[in-house]
């Protein structure tokens, strides 16, 4: 699991459902093997905000533009394993001893010869240079992506074939080889034309003080970093490799993908799965509302829902028609469930304010009245599947009078008898008051706020829920300006890097360290987990990051949930995954 939001980075994962009102019907949508089945209509449970790999935030917006561009290897839905989708293979690897970049290693990659762009220009390692430049950029808002990769030193391509060309690194790293084989590429020429970037080299932007340097000194990273956030980039034009190309975007209403005709990867399709592109037209429908969206799946409006409140789903199985038409499919999912902590906020930055808000759930109530059973209960931040998964470390257990105990050693005490613990900081009495935000149209979210303020109330916390919908949470996440909110994270299959969810240098603008979370303790191990090569020494040092993680508690770890998907019968031997949306979309077929 690496906690994602890049292919290669935390994963935000809408957590969301459906309160079902069902109406009678007796008819079933047309499964004529025409058109029909060749189009999939998919429901997202909001309107999403952008389509740029480089810009997005939801695991919703990667499902909708991983059908747009490409990565040198992506993650094969079916065997968990990366398979080619630009790049031929794995890249060959190799040791450096000597020279300018001895004791890192060096990634050899060689693209398809076929793989161009759809104005036909051939993608090369000048693409990927150019990619990596950007990401690296101090200008942009990519520095969650650059913590994957920031051991990359340079890019060197093949003069007599571009396809060709050579990574280099400054250490070695758990996962790199992965890692720099699943990023999105651009190509240089249309996010760059007039050569913005040129002048920098990759080595010079991967330095922290010599791109600070250069981005007082050249306007010109903040030029391109200007024109690669234009609106247009992010909703209108978009410049993919994929099979599929954009359409249209209706606000609130629907996205738009279509097939590409003669696109460079049918010919390789019968070889590479990753390349096989079935259906000719997607639909993306942004219904918010529950009830809704359950007309529109009977109506024949949609196809597919995933990730379906557990309540919802239970109801759904027991309505005829939805039975007689659809199919349900509950795989595992390589995610857990947590509430966000803002460790930055004076009420919470102290540990013991943080285990007694744990000590106040009950998981199992939780997982029950919650989730309908769908799900385990978890301790640590890391799945049980992983070879370093801490055994020894137990679920927090609901304790309200340790709960009381903490809240008691940490200052906060009832001393006007109105029921809520106060505490004297800054000069000032505050009462022990906490947000809990909440999307009203997601029912976990809205059942787990209302629990958590039911049971924080036994022990004189105060818990005040507000609605807000998925833009504006998210918006407040990054900024920091929340105390409490239910999440999800999700991951691949390989070692997590823990850097962008626990590392100081993750908690600053623009990281995914939304907790705020920094500890010296932490970030030593965190940094020795990433270059550690030994296994049995990697996994020590994970088993002693989740012992610092247990003891500190900037999260409340929740469980290990089960997705839950509807999708339509006309669709044959669909490819059902404990990746992404669960469904493997490129590969359905009538």
């Amino acid at each position: 699991m690496m906690h994602k939001p890049v292919r290669f980075s935390l994963w935000t994962l809408a957590l969301f459902g459906l309160t079902l009102i069902f109406g009678c019907r007796t008819e079933t949508p047309s499964d004529d093997g025409g058109a029909e089945t060749q189009t999939v209509r998919v429901r997202l449970a909001n309107d999403l905000t952008t389509l740029n790999p480089y810009l997005y935030r939801t695991n919703q917006e990667a499902n909708v533009f991983d059908l747009m561009f490409q990565y040198p290897l992506q993650f094969d839905m079916k065997t968990l394993k990366l398979s080619p989708q630009l790049a031929k293979a794995m890249p060959e690897m190799e040791e450096i001893t000597e020279g300018e970049y001895a004791g890192g290693r060096a990634f050899r990659f060689e693209f398809f010869e076929e793989a161009v762009w759809d104005d036909g220009t051939p993608i090369t390692g000048y693409d990927y240079e150019f990619t990596m430049k950007a990401i690296f950029n101090p200008a942009m808002p990519t520095q969650r992506f650059a913590a994957w990769i920031d051991y990359i030193r340079e890019v060197r391509v093949d003069a007599e074939n571009p396809k060709k060309f050579t990574v280099y690194t400054a250490h070695p790293y758990l996962v790199d080889r992965e890692a720099l084989s699943n990023y999105v590429v651009l190509p240089k020429h249309l996010y760059d034309p007039n050569g913005l970037l040129d002048a920098f080299s990759l080595k010079d932007l991967t330095d922290p003080e010599k791109a600070a340097k250069l981005q007082e000194t050249d306007d010109r990273l903040a030029q391109f970093a200007e024109a690669f956030q234009a609106p247009e980039l992010s909703r209108s034009v978009f410049y993919g490799s994929g099979p599929y190309r954009f359409v249209e975007w209706v606000e609130g209403q629907v996205i738009t993908l279509e097939k590409k005709a003669d696109w460079w990867g049918d010919e390789l399709a019968a070889q590479y799965p990753l390349l096989d592109a079935r259906p000719a037209r997607f639909e993306f429908k942004p219904i918010p509302d529950n009830a809704a969206a359950m007309v529109a799946l009977q109506d024949g409006a949609i196809d597919l829902m995933s990730e379906m409140d557990s309540k919802a789903f239970l109801e759904a199985k027991e309505n005829a028609f939805i039975s007689e038409n659809f199919n349900f499919f509950t795989p595992l999912r390589l995610a857990f469930f947590y509430i966000a902590l803002n460790n930055e906020n004076p009420k919470l930055s102290d540990k013991r304010v943080r285990k007694a808000l744990a000590h106040c759930l009950d998981l199992k109530q939780i997982i029950e009245t919650t989730y309908e059973g769908f799900g385990e209960p978890l301790a640590v931040p890391f799945l049980p599947d992983k070879s370093y998964f801490h055994k020894g470390l137990k679920p927090v257990e609901q304790n309200f009078e340790r709960a009381k105990a903490l809240l008691t050693e940490a200052g906060w005490t009832d001393t006007d008898g109105d029921g809520i613990v106060d505490k004297v900081i800054d000069g000032k009495k505050q009462d022990l008051s906490l947000e809990f935000l909440y999307m009203p149209n997601v029912p976990f979210q809205t059942n787990l706020s209302a629990l958590v303020q039911e049971n924080a109330r036994k022990v004189g916390i105060d818990i005040q829920r507000v609605p807000v919908e998925g833009r504006e949470l998210g918006k407040r996440l990054r900024q920091r300006t929340y105390e409490m909110v239910g999440r999800g994270a999700g991951s691949n299959p390989v070692p997590d890097d823990p850097k962008q969810f626990f590392h100081c240098e993750s908690a600053r603008a623009g990281g995914s360290n939304y907790m705020g979370f920094c500890s010296p303790e932490a970030d030593e191990v965190i940094d020795r987990i990433r270059k550690e090569t030994d296994l049995a020494e990697r996994d020590r040092l994970y088993r002693k990051l989740q012992e610092i993680l247990y003891e500190e508690q900037p999260m409340i770890i929740l469980f290990s949930p089960k997705n839950k998907i509807i999708l339509h019968k006309r669709f044959k031997d669909p490819i059902i995954s404990k990746l992404k949306l669960g469904v493997s979309l490129q590969h359905l077929h009538g």
